[in-house]
């Protein structure tokens, strides 16, 4: 049985989840709570001693979050990988199939040209181009 959820559109492990719960209830919750008994006797007016009660109660949650962060370190691991060109023609025409030609890349105002060049793509879109049958501009 997988421990994995997502929550937010991000991969979670449940019991670090639940245990990062936990530490914001254990630790915001009495905060709060303290905070207002502390400031319910030192002040006549209630909603002020409420507002500054909630502000404590807000910075324990800063605090079980970073209690948190510290504790359940992240699990990715990253990888990068060199693609070739046969693996960028595969990703401009899936491109193409979605979106139609991508067209001239010698059409592009000269910053643009600068851009794609800078990045390596633009021999790649041009050789998409001509293999398309277009015509390329110099």
């Amino acid at each position: 049985m997988s421990n994995l959820l997502e929550i937010w559109g991000d991969t979670v492990d449940s019991r670090h989840t639940l245990g990062a719960i936990a530490l914001g209830v254990g630790i915001a919750t009495p905060l709060y709570l303290v905070a207002d008994l502390f400031f319910s006797r030192g002040s006549g007016d209630d909603s002020l001693s409420g507002s500054y009660a909630l502000l404590v109660g807000l910075a324990g949650c800063l605090i079980a979050g970073f209690v948190g962060a510290r504790l359940f370190a992240p699990k990715r691991v990253v990888t990068e990988q060199q693609t070739s060109r046969e693996g960028r023609a595969e990703a401009m025409d899936a491109i193409e199939a979605e979106y139609g030609p991508l067209g001239d890349p010698g059409e592009l105002p000269g910053p643009v040209q600068d851009e794609i060049r800078a990045l390596g793509l633009y021999e790649d879109l041009r050789a998409q181009h001509e293999r398309r049958g277009g015509t390329v501009a110099e």
